[in-house]
């Protein structure tokens, strides 16, 4: 029988210097590889890998990833007010607020001692700084953080997120607004985003910011505070406003000297937005609830994303903004892409003329129309676009019952001729319904190519702007496959392709 060889066990000592023998391209490359607690951990495997440069993507300091498992567990139970017993509920609260006062202090105290490593002076190089804390008095470690980020890291991107601590009124706003010291660092800061923040006083001091991402501002922010941004702001290219709330329902736009390209609002509170004076803005994408857009100088905008959506309340009282002319009727006459959803419980926009025809659309998707709904103000966008080449329009299942009226023809109508379409997908064809849209669309365009009438399907987006229709398995029967099929050859030129699905 063999004799068996005793292994020594290794001391911690020769773990450590076999780790710290490593190639420093290679402890390099491990780091890259790791999140940022973790990075940072593995200054306790060997002396030599805590004075590596910490030259690593992004700072990630968010406190979730220091949370309690059944943190999240029991917010999400109390938010559905449960349990119903007060007892146990006033417990619960209480081990959540005291959850969120332990696991704030090891926060600060983590990035405290992140900071002195070293003795201050630890090199470091990032593009990025992301952090998320609650509310908190003590912050004065989270403006150093920042401050040393930006002024000795190279950081370039900030994210600045605060949850809302259950201890704290909803209605009073946040108390935390990012100041970065006058030291010549600002104008390194390309992208900011910040969440249920204050905006930082005196924005022209940031005058290499191009990125701007403002979410979950209190109800209470005066409009001027947004105002300012696009006043002040003179480099800025890409701006973002989700869930921000305002004193005032009106928000006027008057920036000449701007040079915003991009500009998303989603879920905000204004009622109105007046884009008096932008002139570089390229791309916009309004997604929120009723809103009356009034376009003044945008000679750029090529790119549009239109959601509306009328909510219950409205029901039994027309909302306050019912005609196509409130949202297109100032459009420019520059707007080549649009997408445009207008959803709710029941058809609340009327099929009126657009005054301002949109001379240079080319595509357009009408998305989410409830099948409740007839297609009457599609086809008036569709008049009103004489070189509209592509129009998919995707009609959503809706549970409501038809409306009585259907599409009124006029003679008028039958006569337009839209010389430059080339293409219509149709989601959600039904014969019953769209049948008479169907008969215009191939008697007007006289150069039709492609008819892709699907019975179900959805739409994929790429981006805010860009889309493909995606077609789901659909039974047609022979019956009504020879009814469609010989109206659509009766129009007045042959189709190359015709797909039924």
């Amino acid at each position: 029988m063999p004799r068996l060889r005793r292994v020594r066990p290794r001391t911690a000592g020769e773990e450590a210097d076999r780790l710290s023998a490593l190639p420093e391209e290679l402890i390099r490359l491990i780091l890259s590889k790791l999140g940022t607690r973790a990075a940072l951990s593995t200054s306790v495997l060997a002396r030599r890998w805590a004075r590596i440069p910490r030259e690593l993507p992004a700072f990630d300091f968010r406190v979730r990833d220091v949370l309690a498992p059944e943190y999240e567990r029991t917010v999400a139970l109390r938010a559905r007010n449960l349990p119903r017993d007060e007892h146990v509920g006033r417990m619960l609260d209480g081990l959540v607020a005291s959850c969120e006062l332990r696991t704030m202090k090891a926060f600060v105290d983590g990035i405290a001692g992140f900071l002195e490593a070293g003795g201050g002076r630890a090199h470091r190089s990032a593009k990025t700084l992301r952090l998320e804390f609650f509310e908190t008095r003590d912050v004065g470690v989270v403006d150093r953080l920042i401050a040393a980020a930006v002024g000795a890291w190279g950081v370039e991107e900030v994210e600045v997120v605060v949850r809302p601590a259950s201890t704290c009124d909803e209605d009073v706003p946040p108390a935390y607004t990012l100041r970065l010291k006058e030291d010549g660092h600002r104008s390194r800061v390309r992208s900011l985003a910040l969440g249920n923040c204050m905006v930082p006083p005196l924005l022209q001091r940031y005058d290499a910011l191009t990125t701007l991402v403002l979410r979950d501002m209190a109800a209470s922010t005066p409009v001027d505070v947004y105002e300012r941004v696009f006043s002040q702001c003179t480099r800025l290219q890409v701006l973002h406003l989700t869930f921000c709330g305002c004193l005032e329902d009106w928000l006027v736009v008057d920036a000449p000297c701007s040079e915003i390209r991009e500009l998303v609002v989603e879920a905000c509170s204004f009622l109105v937005i007046e884009l008096r004076n932008l002139p570089m803005l390229a791309r916009l994408a309004c997604l929120t609830d009723t809103v009356e857009l009034v376009f003044g100088s945008v000679p750029c905008l090529t790119h549009t994303n239109l959601t509306f959506f009328v909510e219950q309340e409205f029901l039994d009282s027309p909302p306050p903004h019912t005609e196509l002319e409130q949202f297109l009727g100032t459009s420019p006459s520059t707007m080549e892409n649009l997408v445009i959803r207008f959803t709710g419980p029941r058809r609340w926009v009327r099929a009126e003329c657009i005054d301002n025809p949109l001379l240079a659309l080319k595509r357009l998707l009408v998305a989410d129309l409830p099948s409740n709904w007839d297609v009457s103000w599609p086809r008036t966008i569709l008049m009103a676009a004489p070189s509209l080449e592509v129009l998919h329009i995707h009609v959503a299942h809706s549970e409501i019952e038809p409306e009585a009226h259907g599409i009124m023809w006029t003679r008028k109508d039958l006569a337009h001729c839209h010389p430059n379409m080339k293409e219509l997908i149709m989601i959600g064809f039904t014969q019953q319904r769209h049948m008479e849209f169907l008969k215009y669309v191939v008697s007007a365009c006289t150069a039709l190519q492609r008819i892709v009438l699907l019975k179900d399907g959805h739409v994929r987006y790429n981006g805010l702007w860009d889309w493909d229709m995606q077609q789901q398995c659909g039974c047609w029967s022979d019956k009504d496959k020879r009814v469609v099929t010989r109206m659509i050859k009766s129009g007045p030129s042959p189709l190359v392709q015709l797909v039924l699905g």
